[in-house]
């Protein structure tokens, strides 16, 4: 689902028009990108939003080294949950748009894609290195297994074991390139081939050459696998599934101290625009099984209640503060000194790093081809000038998160029925968690609920009856903007699918149609 409104379309025509100004014009330099996405990243799960008495089962150091270095984005919102199954035709972003690697990739930048894509492998056209990506290493649906790359293939209700999952029962997601990566599957720990090829790709990489690495790291999404030894550093939490979850959120934490380092020992961190974020809030739905206990690998949990998103309400799925407001910051030598350790809270969307990349590039980020094709154009803005210090005002004022929820300045409308609409505590197991989940919750604002969401971003006071004006004026601004959603068309589920698989790519899934000029 995407949105095509009027005013945005006008404003992304302008970016290319004041780039020279925005960036310093032709000679100004262009920075390393380091784009990172943490999958289903709970905003308590790092250190910079636990209090000093709720730090024990959280220990993200370099994340929060890295925020106190940089610029936190406390209103940096996100969809609320990722993309259909890879194996349907319209899975993703449509063939006809332009990714925004393709655009650096243009302006000579040097480009690589490292872990989830989970954004469509109809054609090779739909693969990282079909959207500008020179190398990849990925798997492409929501989630694989971490020690064998096999699909995960979603819950499994009340289940203790691991299932079996061999082709043609289920197939291995772990792609190189342009073939399936079959001498990297089962090796090690996946986010652990993920570092090192990471690392690789840094240590390789000419620091002459501008480079945009994005790294969609597996964690923390379902299954929960972690390697033991960092399972034990949390044995003294008693939930498996939260065990395991700061395992995974630690490992992830060191692979990134490993990546800055090295881009500092290359002299290239000081001209390296670092942007993390992720996806969507924690996840917050019940137990569906318990965790199977491998004695070689520790615990691996399928599903269930996990992610903690205190003190914001709800969590992924949901369109409240916890499903769409996610941990963000930027950091690095490119982010200007004087901005170094300062929280922004003017609102950003995810999609803003379109065109805020290529402005950076140097190039236009309009998509043509799209055009071409009678797609919407890109909804993105420029937010560097915020981040440099050059404005104070975020260019992104109005969010349409979907036809039942917007945000427009400080304020928020919600419409319909809402779920998950409960917290969390601040710390896990309290009330509304594992044992009444937060799922069980819903609220009925089938007549609007309103919120101002910059000074209550814990969505705690109602506004609609001291405030029936503002909520008349959203429900307005929110019923005007539904009608510019665009929706991608999605396919069932192609069978073709599986027989490329089988048949041609030897049990690992890949693109199945155009391929070779040829229909499979």
């Amino acid at each position: 689902m995407m949105r095509v409104a009027a005013v945005l379309a006008v404003a992304v025509a302008l970016v290319a028009a004041v780039i020279a100004e925005e960036t310093g014009g032709d000679d100004a330099p262009r920075p390393h990108i380091f784009m990172v996405i943490v999958d289903d990243f709970g905003w308590a799960e790092v250190g910079y939003h636990r209090s000093e008495e709720y730090k024990q089962d959280v220990q993200t150091p370099t994340i929060d080294a890295l925020v106190q270095e940089g610029i936190e984005l406390n209103r940096h919102y996100v969809h609320y949950a990722c993309t259909p199954n890879p194996c349907q035709p319209g899975c993703g972003m449509p063939q006809n748009m332009t990714g925004v690697a393709e655009h650096l990739q243009s302006a000579g930048y040097a480009t690589h894609f490292v872990g989830k894509w989970d954004v469509g492998m109809t054609t090779p056209q739909h693969t990282p290195k079909g959207r500008g990506y020179d190398t990849s290493l990925n798997y492409f649906g929501h989630g694989n297994w971490m020690w064998s790359e096999a699909e995960w293939q979603g819950s499994y209700n009340h289940r203790s074991d691991l299932p079996p999952c061999e082709p043609p029962a289920c197939f291995k997601d772990f792609w190189e390139t342009d073939k399936p990566a079959a001498e990297l599957n089962g090796t090690q720990y996946e986010e652990a081939i993920f570092r090192d090829r990471v690392y690789s790709i840094l240590e390789q990489h000419d620091p002459s050459t501008p480079l945009f690495l994005t790294y969609a790291s597996k964690v923390a999404h379902y299954p929960l696998q972690a390697p033991i030894e960092y399972q034990e550093k949390f044995s003294f939490i008693e939930e498996p599934h939260r065990r395991v979850y700061h395992a995974m959120v630690a490992f992830l934490d060191d692979n990134l101290a490993n990546f800055t380092s090295l881009l500092k020992s290359k002299g290239m961190w000081n001209n390296t625009l670092m942007v993390l974020t992720s996806d969507n809030g924690g996840y917050v739905k019940s137990f569906l099984g318990d965790c199977d206990n491998n004695t070689s690998h520790g615990y691996a949990c399928f599903n269930g209640e996990a992610g903690a998103n205190y003190p914001l309400q709800g969590g992924k799925y949901s369109t409240l503060e916890g499903g769409v407001r996610v941990n963000a910051f930027v950091s690095g030598g490119f982010v200007p000194e004087e901005r170094r350790g300062t929280r922004e809270d003017e609102m950003v969307h995810v999609a803003d790093w379109y065109a805020t990349f290529a402005a950076l590039a140097g190039v236009d980020p309009t998509d043509h081809r799209a055009a071409q094709h009678n797609l919407p154009p890109i909804d993105s803005l420029n937010i560097w000038p915020l981040l440099s210090g050059a404005n104070v005002s975020s260019p992104r004022q109005t969010l349409l998160i979907d036809p039942h929820a917007l945000i427009w300045g400080k304020w928020k409308v919600l419409h319909g029925n809402v779920i998950e609409a409960n917290w969390g505590g601040p710390q896990y197991p309290n009330a509304s968690t594992a044992d009444d989940p937060i799922e069980n919750y819903s609220r009925n604002c089938s007549q609007g609920c309103l919120y101002n969401v910059h000074d209550d971003p814990s969505e705690r006071t109602d506004l609609a009856a001291s405030e029936p004006e503002q909520l008349q004026t959203m429900l307005q601004m929110l019923q005007l903007q539904a009608q510019s959603i665009w929706s991608q068309p999605i396919g069932q589920i192609d069978p073709a699918c599986s027989t490329a698989a089988m048949d041609r790519y030897n049990g690992f899934i890949g693109p199945w149609l155009d391929v070779d000029g040829q229909l499979l």
